[in-house]
């Protein structure tokens, strides 16, 4: 798995990978942080202590209060 280490060779293959072919070479440098700045925070999530009722609930309301 790629991490904080990537080039931007290797971010360029990746891009190339799923269909990203014309992206201009600030963009690519941009693709290269933002895909770094991902893999750093998923690296310090505590994912090991976590348990399926950690998942966030997404709750809907309707306009008005009313129930359906």
């Amino acid at each position: 798995m790629p991490g904080n280490d990537m080039t931007l060779d290797e971010i360029r293959k990746l891009a190339g990978a799923i269909g990203m072919t014309r992206l201009a070479p600030e963009h690519l440098d941009e693709l290269l942080r933002a895909t770094q700045a991902a893999y750093a925070r998923r690296g310090s999530l505590p994912v090991a202590t976590l348990a399926p009722a950690d998942e966030p609930a997404h709750v809907l309301r309707l306009p008005g209060g009313g129930a359906r």
